[in-house]
């Protein structure tokens, strides 16, 4: 056999170090012990990249059954000596990455190139939230393990994610995000400043988040090529479709009685001030997403949110008189507790709203309507 590096470190490991690693393995104290790690570790290191599968599979073994018997300390060296290593016996790395000490463990998931998808999300289906962070933080992150991480991650968990500009999100994960952000602050701001969240799922965000939020939304959707909103649209059109029939079968009774009202052409602003006045708050919502022309998913956002921009973006739109404006924001800030800004302040805001902007934001709330009059919803 050539005298090659792999082969001199066999030689090595077969002749003068063979005999002292035998005597260290026989040696019950930890002292030994730890000395026949640190001289299995250098062999390998010496010749890691030219050792077969099989062979790093057997050093792997022996050190991690070694490891296995040594404190936190020595266990947290080995991984560190380990985690930056591409020809790491994988069955070590894994075994460091399972370790139940978290300071032995963080570095191989943050760092180890060894760890395959399939590790990494077990580990995140099984492990506490403190290594999911870790595995948040890698330096790549694929669809399938950001996948594992949004379902089993903490809201702090899913921010370090969010904010990782290595880690690829798939549209079914980001839209998860977004829905999740709607009851969560902490996740709204980094997902708007995510480069790849697309530009229908930042307009939805439109109906909840805070005024603040919603102008680095237009700011950053007014930024973007029209082909690139036209395509957001399309997907948009497509998921939306498959949502219909959950929004329909929640609210029924109210369909019910908006469909009652249309029919006896009674559905219009003088039934909105009714409602809210007898605070009838899922009627009206229903109510104000018929007349306004959008879904009742964002109708209930705007709602919920307290939004009363949101409320002027769809009342210039359908041009609304302004005291049905101010009737539905001045109802919204009590709801929040928030009866600070005064009827000047709200009128204010409905003026502030350009009818370019209103319709902007409405054609994408509309494309949910649309969704909504598909025969499907109809047989609801």
């Amino acid at each position: 056999m050539p005298c090659t590096k792999l082969g001199v470190g066999r030689v090595m490991l077969q002749t003068s170090s063979l005999q002292d690693l035998i005597d260290l393995a026989k040696e019950p104290s930890s002292d030994k012990r730890r000395e026949l790690m640190r001289k299995l570790t250098d062999v390998f290191l010496d010749s890691a990249p030219d050792y077969s599968d099989a062979e790093r599979d057997h050093f792997g073994a022996i050190l991690g059954r070694v490891a296995n018997d040594m404190d936190a300390a020595v266990r947290r060296q080995l991984a560190k000596q380990f985690a930056n290593v591409p020809s790491a016996p994988h069955n070590l790395i894994q075994r460091l990455a399972a370790d139940e000490e978290f300071s032995v463990a963080k570095d191989v998931l943050l760092k180890s190139t060894v760890l395959r998808d399939d590790d990494l999300i077990a580990i995140a289906r099984h492990s506490a939230q403190d290594k999911l962070e870790v595995i948040a933080a890698r330096h790549s992150v694929s669809e399938a393990v950001s996948e594992a991480i949004v379902e089993h991650g903490d809201d702090q968990v899913v921010v370090k994610l969010v904010q990782n500009t290595g880690a690829a999100l798939s549209r079914s994960t980001i839209r998860r995000v977004v829905e999740r952000s709607e009851t969560s602050d902490v996740l709204q701001a980094p997902l708007i400043t995510r480069a790849d969240v697309p530009p229908d799922m930042l307009q939805d965000m439109f109906s909840f988040v805070s005024s603040e939020l919603r102008t680095k939304i237009t700011q950053k959707l007014d930024s973007l090529p029209p082909e690139v909103i036209e395509k957001a649209f399309a997907a948009a059109a497509r998921e939306f479709a498959g949502e219909v029939r959950q929004v329909k079968d929640a609210d029924r009774k109210a369909m019910v009685y908006v469909a009652e009202m249309a029919r006896r052409k009674l559905l219009n602003e003088a039934l909105l001030h009714q409602l809210l006045r007898n605070n009838q708050v899922t009627e009206f919502i229903h109510a104000f997403a018929r007349l306004g022309e959008i879904d009742v998913k964002t109708a209930a956002r705007i709602v919920n949110a307290c939004n009363a921009e949101g409320v002027a973006v769809v009342c210039r739109a359908t041009r609304f008189d302004r005291s049905t404006f101010a009737a539905i924001a001045f109802f919204l800030e009590e709801r929040a507790n928030d009866t600070q800004k005064g009827m000047h302040n709200i009128l204010e805001l409905y003026d502030k709203v350009t009818p370019e902007a209103a319709q902007r934001v409405m054609r994408f709330w509309r494309v949910r309507k649309e969704a909504s009059d598909t025969p499907v919803a109809k047989a609801s």
